[in-house]
């Protein structure tokens, strides 16, 4: 950023307009702003950095106390400000909150805090003016302007501070500062959140991996402690026992498999047998069924023969009773056809009547005709009397119209006079509730502070107590589970041994002498187990106490787990409850505080804005001003246009005397003439009708007698057509054999023939396959006898339930051998995971212990990355502060701890004629402002090398020059120069503000600051 122009207007000390030009400065490299003590030279950037952000150079002074004292109250406090960056150019303009005298009436108003934002871009210093400052690019809205100015810079107000001016005693205090101290002040000049965010998710993400890894191996040692081993060594040889006693059961299993095989097939031989004396049996009973409905089969195949016969007459029948029906139509025709005809002379006789009553109100007619003329003339005078009609209507609409404009502006003036009154006493009531409100609303952000912090303490305090009560419930819970799987077990081992002692003795019922034992092999068997065979249901209690016991197993160990997981929950809401402080009143009752604040702001009604209450009544006040001249016109208006209207109304009134008064209104008129109009047309019209109505009539008794003879023949020819069909029917009856009843008793028959013949030749097919059937199933079961199904069933359910016994053995046996076996092959990928995981997650611990202080140095990675950029600072300070001490001395990052330590962010000097590092406090006051000047700079340096966005064309140095000397050697003014020349010889212009003498001789352009008894005046010096 590079300064064109800065102008100011009651600013500070400078009571009336001050116009800095800084080009010739900034074009020299080396300039000063110099001045007595308190003449306002730090002003200049109070204005500046107000301009550009809204705040004054101090941080701790409000934008409102900038107005100058010794200004007129009318002139109005602002600042812009025209400055480059690169090839662009920009101008700022603000204005802040401010009191000024009110445009109409006594006392004060506020403005608002205003700022605008131009692009300037290509326009000479000359050419921009007050009323041309080049294109808009925010207005109004300070949060808009301000956020635009950001982004152009790359930097905010707190930054300006630090990097482009550098006030007075800020970097002595940087360059004296502890490690501590030093770290908050760079942690505001760069931005290293990122290396704090990935400390922390690194650690997160090696507590996280580390977390799992042992969770899971305690997980693999209570699966290990469920089963009943205490190590994957003892699981192994467990699933080698249970093994073997699986492989004896397999080899029981397939003995019994075949003594089942053979008594199933035996019952499936004898059920086939069965099968065929079953299916003889039905066939049998089916032929009978069968027989017993001949006689009435055979009947319905008489029915059908008959019917088939009546078919062929349906079709000659429904002729005759079409013909009869034409018959009957016919005569419906004729009766209807002369009651036409009838009525038809009726009608022509009441038509003449009617003609004859028409034609005797003639003389009507006539009357109606001369009353037509005489009102058309009275038209005819109405027409020419139009134009002052029209002017009459035109002069009185014109006069209500005026009188309606002039009540209306009356009744609007006192309204807004109400208005006026109502809004002033509205808005005394406003300033006074306005700072009542200030006082609540800082008393209630106060409460609400300690509010939730009181609730967030309560609310640990209770989830403590909350966890507490759950492990209480959870050993409760784990203890009952714990006790209920013990009794289970008792109870899973006596049916177990129950089971073993019945299989045992029913394996000694089978031994024979000389044979092999089942489960030894040996033949000899000197003492087998004696006792009373009653195994029944052991089998089943064995496997329901062994799930009972499984389930209260798993039961008792997720207990146990949950009361860990309970425990757990309890430290951490313990750790979260200390980390809070103990608050002095309960929430509720800060609630209750809080209420009564929120009592008192409601009390005080909806929130007024004052300034606008105050345009507001000086709107309003414009507003009766404009109303009454207003009113004052109106009512001129409307005496007027009421003269005119009466002289208009006297003149068509003697215009109009030979019309009657009820006539001389030309709606009036033509309603009486379009009535008498309708009267005569309605007479001549009705006359008209009776002589049509007279021949229609006459025509339509001719037809009518035509239609009657038509109507004759018509039925005569029907009913010879009827005599025809009738003959034929009957005809037809006598050739099939048939009575006129007997066809009618044969129509239901008819309707369903289709049907009665399919039953008769169903009923022969099923009858001959029945027959035959019957037949062949008699011949299959010749010479065999029915087989005992139900000592064969006993049988086979005898050798099946044992088969079943010795499968649930084998299957119970071998789950057991696979849940082992899968227990061993999930134990060892687990294992092996873990092994990886943890292997894996070696590298991120490491990592993660390395960023958060666990090194030789025991550095986090956030102070080793302000560390790294501290050694940029060090190091661009010492190119300029071995030049200002003739390379006597330079700065150095110092070890804590006397080097055995970590490497901190102090700093000590290494001084070149002693070969030995001291402490920075041992500086001179003259070498003390050296190094804090090349510290300062060497920061400007490094934040504009950080940032790409960042151009500090010029800085300006407030600091206090006169702790130089003029002699050679180190801490002189002359050697100060020398390395600020340099600076300005790469591009960089640097301003110096100073009230030393030696200082305005050695840098004699630039400008200088007068201080008078009505305000300060700024003077722009060049070179002598």
């Amino acid at each position: 950023m590079r300064p064109v122009r800065l102008t100011l207007q009651a600013f500070g000390p400078y009571p009336g307009r001050v116009v800095i030009d800084f080009r010739d400065a900034v074009e020299a490299g080396l300039f000063g702003i110099y001045g007595q003590t308190g003449s306002g030279k730090s002003t200049i950037f109070s204005a500046m950095t107000f301009a550009l952000f809204g705040e004054a150079a101090k941080a701790e002074q409000d934008a409102p106390s900038l107005r100058s004292d010794h200004a007129d109250p009318d002139v109005m406090t602002e600042a812009e400000f025209v400055f480059d960056i690169g090839e662009r150019r920009y101008v700022v303009l603000r204005r802040p909150d401010q009191m000024r005298p009110k445009a109409r009436g006594e006392g004060e108003t506020r403005s608002a805090h205003e700022a605008f934002l131009f692009d300037a871009t290509g326009r000479s210093l000359d050419d921009i003016t007050d009323a041309a400052r080049g294109k808009i690019l925010a207005e109004k809205k300070v949060r808009d302007v301000d956020a635009a100015v950001v982004e152009m810079l790359g930097y905010g107000s707190e930054q300006f501070r630090q990097i482009v001016l550098l006030p007075q005693g800020r970097f002595e205090k940087f360059l004296s500062a502890k490690t501590k101290e030093r770290l908050e002040i760079l942690r505001e000049l760069f931005d290293v959140s990122l290396y704090e965010k990935l400390m922390a998710n690194l650690k997160s993400a090696a507590d996280e991996a580390e977390r799992q890894v042992r969770e899971e191996r305690a997980l693999c040692i209570r699966q290990l402690a469920a089963e009943g081993f205490e190590s994957t060594d003892a699981l192994i040889s467990g699933i080698e026992a249970a093994t073997a006693k699986c492989a004896e059961l397999r080899a029981h299993e397939e003995a019994k498999k075949e003594t089942a095989e053979a008594a199933e097939k035996a019952l499936r031989q004898a059920e086939a047998i069965e099968e065929k004396f079953a299916a003889a049996e039905k066939m049998r009973e089916r032929l009978l069924v069968l027989e017993e409905r001949k006689d009435d089969v055979e009947a319905l195949a008489e029915q059908v023969r008959q019917a088939e016969c009546a078919r062929g007459l349906i079709d000659v029948e429904e002729r005759v009773k079409d013909a009869e029906r034409e018959v009957g139509e016919a005569e419906t025709t004729r009766e209807n056809t002369k009651r036409t005809a009838e009525e038809a002379k009726e009608e022509a006789d009441k038509a003449t009547k009617a003609l004859r009553s028409e034609e005797e109100r003639a003389e009507e007619v006539e009357t109606l005709r001369r009353k037509s003329d005489e009102l058309e003339r009275y038209g005819r005078i109405l027409e020419a009397a139009a134009d002052s009609h029209q002017e009459v209507e035109t002069a009185l609409k014109e006069q209500r119209d005026a009188d309606n404009a002039f009540q209306a502006a009356k009744v609007q003036l006192t309204e807004l006079q109400e208005k006026r009154t109502s809004k002033i006493a509205a808005l005394k009531i406003a300033r006074e509730a306005e700072t009542k409100r200030a006082e609540i609303e800082g008393r209630r952000t106060e409460l609400d502070k300690r509010q939730l912090a009181a609730q967030n303490y309560e609310d640990a305090l209770q989830d403590v107590a909350t966890a507490n009560g759950a492990i209480e419930e959870q050993l409760r819970m784990s203890e009952a589970a714990s006790g209920k799987a013990e009794k289970v077990r008792e109870t899973f081992e006596i049916a177990e041994r129950n089971l073993a002692s019945a299989q045992a003795l029913h394996l000694a019922t089978r031994l024979e002498a000389g044979s092999p034992c089942p489960v030894c092999g040996a033949t000899e068997h000197p003492a087998p187990a004696t006792g009373e065979i009653g195994s029944a249901g052991l089998d089943k209690v064995f496997r329901e106490s062994r799930e009972a016991w499984l389930a209260a197993d798993r039961e008792a160990r997720q207990a146990g787990e949950a009361l860990v997981g309970a425990q757990a929950t309890l430290e951490e809401r313990r750790k979260r409850l200390s980390a809070l402080e103990t608050p002095e009143e309960r929430a509720e009752v800060i609630a209750a505080q809080i209420g009564r604040e929120d009592a008192a702001l409601a009390a005080l009604g909806p929130w007024v804005d004052i300034l606008a209450a105050e345009a507001g009544i000086e709107e309003l006040a414009l507003q009766i001003e404009e109303l009454e001249r207003k009113r004052d016109e109106l009512r001129d208006c409307f005496d007027e246009r009421r003269n005119k209207a009466t002289e208009a109304k006297a003149a068509r009134d003697g215009r109009l005397a030979e019309v009657p008064e009820n006539l001389r209104d030309v709606p009036a008129l033509a309603a009486t003439q379009k009535k008498v109009t309708g009267s005569l047309e309605s007479l001549q019209a009705a006359r008209t009708a009776a002589e049509k109505a007279l021949n229609s009539a006459r025509e339509k008794a001719l037809g009518a007698v035509k239609d009657l003879e038509s109507a004759d023949k018509v039925l005569a020819g029907c009913k010879t057509r009827h005599q025809k069909a009738v003959e034929v029917f009957r005809t037809k009856l006598a050739g099939a054999g048939l009575t006129a009843e007997a066809f009618q008793s044969l129509k239901p028959a008819v309707e369903t023939l289709d049907e009665d013949r399919e039953t008769v030749e169903t009923y022969r097919r099923e009858h001959k396959s029945a027959s035959d059937s019957a037949t062949d199933a008699a011949s299959a079961i010749e010479g065999m006898s029915w087989p005992d199904l139900e000592a064969l069933r006993e049988t086979h359910q005898t050798h099946g339930e044992a088969l079943g016994n010795a499968t649930e053995e084998r299957v119970a046996a071998q789950g057991h051998v696979d849940h082992l076996d899968r227990l061993r092959k999930g134990m060892e990928e687990t294992l092996r995971k873990l092994e990886e995981a943890e292997a894996a997650s070696g590298p991120l611990r490491g990592l993660a212990a390395l960023v958060n202080g666990q090194n030789s140095q025991r550095l986090t990675l956030e102070t080793f990355a302000i560390g790294a950029m501290f050694d940029q600072i060090l190091e661009a300070a010492n190119l300029r502060f071995g030049p200002m001490t003739n390379y006597q001395y330079s700065l150095e990052r110092e070890m804590e701890n006397g080097g055995r330590g970590k490497r901190g962010l102090g700093t000590q000097v290494f001084d070149a004629h002693t070969g030995k590092s001291r402490a920075t406090s041992t500086l001179s006051g003259g070498e003390t402002f050296i190094a804090a000047l090349s510290l300062a700079l060497g920061l400007a340096d490094v934040v504009e090398a950080a940032s790409g966005k960042v151009r500090l064309d010029t800085i300006f140095i407030d600091e206090g020059f006169g702790s130089l000397d003029t002699e050679n050697g180190s801490g002189t003014l002359e050697q100060v120069l020398q390395v600020l020349n340099s600076i300005v010889r790469q591009n960089r212009a640097v301003g110096l503000i100073s009230h030393v003498p030696l200082v305005q001789e050695a840098i004699p352009n630039g400008f200088y600051v007068r201080k008078g008894m009505s305000g300060s005046s700024i003077e722009e010096r060049g070179l002598v």
